[in-house]
């Protein structure tokens, strides 16, 4: 009984998380999904399931956020940058530098 219990909260985490995207895209995007929200839902519970799984074999995902946080190999650093807060501030930067230019787009 308890492995039920786990996996029905695992559904719901999955179920939020894919209702939040298809919500995002269909409601505030004003996207075209097909078959609309619920269907969209639906393909985002598979595909949050199916990347979940996928990441977890062999734990590479995990192995590869943290050497984009700390690159590293063995004990010698490679450089002393965390990627992901680079590229998280590059883009940032970029978008800001975007709406001070009133998203123009170029002809």
């Amino acid at each position: 009984m308890q492995g039920l219990y786990h996996i029905f909260i695992d559904l719901l985490v999955y179920a939020v998380i894919a209702g939040s995207v298809a919500w995002y895209y269909y409601y505030y995007l004003k996207r075209s999904l097909i078959g609309g929200f619920w269907i969209g839902m639906i393909i985002g519970i598979g595909g949050a399931v199916i990347v979940t799984y996928i990441s977890t074999i062999y734990d590479w995902f995990t192995t590869l956020i943290i050497f984009l946080m700390i690159p590293k190999i063995g004990g010698d650093f490679y450089f002393r940058v965390n990627i992901i807060a680079a590229i998280i501030g590059a883009f940032l930067f970029v978008y800001i530098l975007n709406l001070i230019n009133h998203n123009k787009s170029r002809e």
